[in-house]
């Protein structure tokens, strides 16, 4: 057989995520996020089940690590050198490993610039600008708005009335006259006013203040028993991650098993999640590193990771980088030189072609990397 004809070998990526998982608009009013920053979603590729879990098992040894459930809450403090060496196994044997590593304050603040600064129907010809200036103004609003602007906003998803939608708006306008000389502040202004002028024009033209407040604000996803969410990171990250995985197999996903730590709450949203993506079509390119045209679909199941290696693995890999950027970032601490290590490696292990590493979703410009 021509051996560009032979069929790709199936691979298993094994999912997993750091960082409380939860809805985003509980973060509470001085967005502590319950001391949780920042979020990671990520995945590692396995094509030899029995062969990896047979080395994990040798680190586990190895390091004295006793117990049945690898957990990165107590493995990061406790015993970087594992998480050097399993970073280690993960390069050598080039494992692809994809992670979205969300910075939870820009994430809303995301929000906030694509639905009320820079709503989806300005400027629709050009997406890529449109995109460049709800992140400018995404990053502005994450680094200097106060508090209030992000709590209005939050008040506005849980109570969608025109009054909530004008105090989230207001909140906007006031911080962005704090620096009426700064271009970017102006910039800022101008589009909230023409969101408040599009948002008048829609009442008259819908006659329904409701249906016009709706425009303006993220739709809920529902999880079990109705429960609404607002803002889940985990919901985009999951399919940005899929879209990135689609793009490192050339669209060719039959052979493709994902499986994700088990989501008692999220896994039905999750799942519609995968869903709704995959009935895509034509879509826009997000970014080089992505494909979000679905032509063929991986499996998705849940599972437990006490009885899953692979789960824990990537719970390892996805916990390390949370608490390494809230490590040097946060707690302005040194990580330690094990740790950084493990970077190091895991930085040159990342395939710029084929997407595989860390895609940072945040506010700061510079990559976390050691001295």
């Amino acid at each position: 057989m021509d051996a560009s004809k032979k069929p790709s070998p199936s691979i298993t990526y094994f999912i997993d995520e750091s960082g409380n998982t939860g809805d985003l608009i509980t973060a509470g009013d001085k967005l502590e996020f319950g001391n949780q920053p920042y979020f990671g979603l990520g995945c590692i590729g396995v094509t030899d089940a029995t062969d990896f879990y047979a080395k994990v098992i040798k680190l586990k040894i190895k390091h004295n690590i006793k117990s049945n459930d690898l957990k990165s809450t107590k493995i990061y403090k406790n015993k970087p050198k594992f998480i050097l060496d399993l970073i280690k196994l993960i390069a050598n044997d080039k494992i692809p490993f994809f992670v979205e590593l969300v910075e939870k304050k820009f994430f809303i603040a995301t929000n906030i610039s694509f639905y009320l600064v820079w709503p989806p129907y300005f400027n629709i010809d050009d997406h890529e600008a449109s995109n460049k200036m709800r992140n400018i103004f995404a990053q502005l609003i994450t680094k200097n708005a106060p508090d209030e602007v992000f709590n209005m906003y939050f008040k506005a998803c849980l109570d969608p009335t025109q009054e909530s939608l004008m105090s989230a708006f207001q909140a906007l306008l006031v911080f962005g006259q704090s620096q009426q000389a700064d271009p970017i502040y102006q910039g800022l202004v101008k589009c909230v006013n023409e969101s408040i002028d599009d948002f008048s024009l829609m009442v008259k033209e819908e006659k329904s203040i409701e249906d016009a407040v709706k425009r303006f604000l993220p739709l809920p996803d529902k999880g079990k028993k109705g429960k609404e969410y607002w803002i889940l990171p985990n919901y985009s990250s999951l399919t940005n991650l899929y879209a990135r995985i689609n793009h490192a197999h050339k669209g060719k996903l039959s052979d493709v098993h994902l499986v994700h730590d088990e989501q008692a709450q999220y896994d039905e949203i999750l799942d519609l999640a995968k869903k709704a993506v995959e009935m895509l079509r034509n879509a826009r390119e997000v970014s080089p590193i992505t494909n979000y045209n679905f032509f063929e679909q991986a499996s998705l199941t849940f599972a437990r990771s006490e009885d899953n290696i692979g789960i824990q693995a990537a719970d390892v890999l996805i916990g390390f980088l949370v608490r390494y950027a809230q490590e040097i970032l946060c707690a302005k601490t040194d990580p330690a030189e094990d740790l950084k290590e493990a970077f190091r490696v895991m930085a040159e292990a990342e395939d710029f072609d084929k997407g595989y590493g860390v895609n940072y979703v945040w506010s700061h410009n510079e990559i976390v990397l050691p001295d």
